[in-house]
């Protein structure tokens, strides 16, 4: 006996009216976003050319993320999510597509962070590698304010002026170090001076006493100045530790990534992307890598800087649980595909995909032998040599001779829910 899917949510607690209104111009438009992967062969095939073969990691995907809202992309591990993502945030190139940016048609290269001009910042899925482990937390939150030249503090200003200074010194007082090596070993080389004699005493010591001056100047120099860079924190950033639920927040600033938490190290890569205030954050699976017990809080986190910085998300996940919980929108993705676009209850309620059907059905629930799950048979598609027409017909129990030979087209099929199927499930 199947149960309804409601049976296996628990509805969500906020109230409606909180929940971000459609605005007319959304933040961010992407129509055809194309991404395709070359797929490296031996080397007569790179000399010759012969057989080049492609991955389609996305193929076309149309959607909007509107100002304030929570748009989850949801699907199978290899669909394409990360690399919307990564595209997004400008680590990929698209192989084709247009954008728009509060209504106005911008480039790639637009849409890319720059100073002065921060559109998204994104939070990575592994918080144990996305942190600079020789880098102390406070300091890590730090560095792009100090790229796009947004630190505030004159304290901090000042301290960070006088450390940059103080390395090209070193650097200076070094060279001159390998320089006065050189006027000394030069003449001991060539037999002009003898190291025992009178002209050693009057220049080649004098020499090694003045490069070693400079360099016990120097890294003294600097030495103190990172001291007291140490005992210095920025009150921005301990704000933003103090926002993201790093308390007290002075004990997390000299401390480095290796002296904290799971939990903790993705709160501070939430803090590092949001300290440059941008209207639109990237999460790639941010909870994936984490113990369950800590998901909830890091949720919850997202949810109160969406309030508190009227930011938009777009949420990456295959946890289509947590997208029923957090997000307001979902897009499901196949092989490349956007295969169902919609409110996050209408999906979930009444998907029309099969696909999206079967995902929801492959969710376990607490109670043994309640549900009978039934899931598509046969392996996901291949991605270098898609199947033609519905890329999930293969699997597809109500395919039919057309899925095969032409490709559905995304349509609305109800008031905001979007689907690309020939035959739609019914409600």
């Amino acid at each position: 006996m199947k149960t309804s899917i409601k049976q296996s949510f628990e509805q969500k607690n906020e109230p409606e009216t909180t929940r971000p209104k459609k605005q007319e111009i959304p933040l961010l438009t992407v129509e055809g976003l194309t991404k395709m992967f070359p797929v490296t062969g031996g080397f007569l095939a790179r000399m010759t050319g012969a057989g080049k073969e492609y991955v389609h990691a996305v193929d076309g995907i149309s959607f909007e993320i509107h100002p304030g809202e929570i748009f989850c992309l949801v699907g199978e591990s290899g669909c394409g999510k990360t690399t919307t993502a990564r595209i997004l945030a400008g680590l990929e190139t698209p192989t084709s597509g247009r954008f728009k940016w509060k209504g106005e048609e911008v480039t790639h290269a637009e849409l890319k962070p720059k100073i002065g001009d921060i559109k998204s910042q994104i939070v990575f899925q592994n918080p144990y590698s996305s942190l600079n482990p020789r880098m102390k937390l406070g300091d890590a939150v730090l560095h792009p304010l100090i790229i796009h030249n947004r630190v505030e503090n004159e304290t901090t200003r000042k301290i960070l002026d006088k450390m940059k200074t103080a390395e090209i010194s070193l650097a200076i007082t070094y060279f001159l170090a390998i320089l006065f090596a050189v006027l000394v070993y030069l003449p001991v080389a060539n037999g002009s001076i003898s190291l025992g004699g009178l002209g050693a005493i009057s220049k080649s010591w004098i020499y090694i006493i003045i490069a070693i001056a400079l360099i016990l100047f120097g890294t003294i120099n600097y030495v103190r100045l990172g001291q007291k860079k140490n005992r210095h924190a920025d009150p921005k950033v301990l704000q933003m530790f103090e926002e993201i639920g790093l308390h007290p927040p002075e004990q997390y600033y000299h401390k480095f990534p290796h002296e904290i938490s799971g939990g903790e190290r993705q709160r501070v890569a939430i803090a590092r992307a949001i300290s440059l205030e941008p209207k639109l954050l990237i999460a790639d699976e941010p909870t994936s890598m984490l113990d369950v017990s800590l998901r909830a809080g890091i949720l919850d986190l997202f949810s109160t800087l969406r309030e508190n910085h009227d930011l938009a998300i777009l949420f990456i996940t295959h946890d289509l649980a947590t997208a029923r919980h957090f997000g307001d929108r979902v897009g499901v993705m196949y092989v490349g595909k956007l295969v169902e676009l919609g409110d996050v209850n209408t999906v979930f309620d009444s998907p029309l995909h099969p696909y999206t059907s079967a995902l929801i059905d492959a969710i376990p629930i607490p109670v043994p032998g309640v549900r009978e799950y039934d899931l598509p048979e046969g392996d996901v598609a291949d991605a270098v040599h898609p199947p033609s027409g519905c890329r999930f017909h293969p699997r597809c129990k109500y395919a039919q001779d057309i899925c095969s030979k032409e490709e559905p087209i995304l349509t609305e099929i109800k008031k905001n829910h979007w689907v690309a199927c020939h035959f739609p499930l019914s409600k």
